[in-house]
């Protein structure tokens, strides 16, 4: 008797220790996307399933998910059901990481499993869920004690953390409609710098969205980027888009800017870093919208809409 008793806390507490673990690695994963929330947006649009609103939603959506998973199993909270979602969740993304060479043309060297700060490829992302599916295989729901705060605590804890998450760090649609953001150029000195760099046609015929980037902004990358998967998802011609660099530099970081992100390299030009900066006060990165030398629109990273950049083209 007093062994099985034994037997029952030894497994008791393997399933409690195992539990809080994958809690904390559903948390860890939740944070550490959250971190990098930019870059996973990119991840998952580049799979061209949905539009950047949708997609901006959808992560968040995702990443709330996760972080309440993870705080309910720690808690023991719900733990039938919980159980049964996590191993649905842990299922549904190795299958996908299987199938993902097979079904989509997208970079596997971050599966973004646990953001941008801690690079797992597609393999190592696969043998983590797998270690995590055995881990799951001795956590056991008997060990669980139903309490009556829990439909409460649940509630709560969903709404506060998708509140939290959308706030925090707002997809693209909702910022632009609570904050209006003013975009100032010095449109008269922008011509000027324009003429000085002898690129001035090539910059002014027909419709062009002209980028102004800095090479050290991290921020002008991703805009890069998203800029790049905006065109191609909804088969735009990518010969529309000029950038201009505030750089004294050579060529050579220029093309490392689009080459170490796989990008193709538009034609561009540099002004000196005071006029850069006094054109545009200082904000980048900044989008011109330019038809035939007119700037018809501004845009930031947030603000950049695929649904303005397909109008506009179209």
């Amino acid at each position: 008797m007093t062994k099985h008793i034994y037997k029952s806390l030894h497994i008791k507490q393997i399933s409690t220790i195992l539990r809080i673990f994958i809690g904390l690695v559903f948390i860890t994963s939740a944070i550490l996307k959250f971190i990098s929330v930019e870059a996973f947006d990119l991840y998952v649009y580049e799979h061209n399933l949905f539009s950047v609103d949708v997609t901006e939603t959808l992560t968040r959506l995702l990443i709330a998910a996760e972080a309440v998973l993870g705080i309910m199993l720690i808690f023991n909270i719900y733990a039938c059901q919980v159980y049964y979602i996590v191993l649905f969740f842990l299922t549904g993304f190795t299958v996908y990481l299987l199938l993902l060479p097979v079904l989509f043309n997208v970079n596997t060297e971050n599966c973004y499993c646990f953001g941008g700060e801690f690079v797992l490829t597609r393999k190592q992302s696969i043998i983590k869920n797998v270690i995590l599916l055995v881990c799951l295989l001795f956590v056991s729901p008997r060990f669980y004690t139903r309490h009556r705060w829990e439909s409460l605590m649940t509630i709560i804890l969903s709404i506060t953390l998708f509140i939290t998450i959308f706030v925090v760090n707002a997809p693209g649609y909702l910022y632009t409609v609570f904050h209006s953001e003013k975009i100032k150029i010095d449109i008269s000195m922008y011509d000027t710098a324009l003429q000085n760099s002898g690129k001035e046609k090539e910059f002014t015929d027909g419709k062009q969205i002209i980028c102004m980037y800095s090479v050290f902004c991290e921020f002008c990358k991703r805009s890069a980027t998203k800029l790049h998967l905006m065109l191609k998802n909804n088969r735009l011609s990518e010969k529309s888009v000029k950038a201009i660099f505030w750089s004294n530099a050579l060529e050579s970081p220029i093309h490392d800017f689009f080459i170490n992100q796989n990008l193709p390299i538009p034609e561009f030009t540099t002004f000196r870093v005071d006029t850069f900066l006094a054109i545009t006060n200082g904000l980048m990165p900044v989008f011109l919208f330019v038809d035939n030398g007119t700037v018809v629109r501004k845009a930031s990273y947030i603000t950049l809409s695929e649904r303005e950049v397909i109008n506009f083209f179209k």
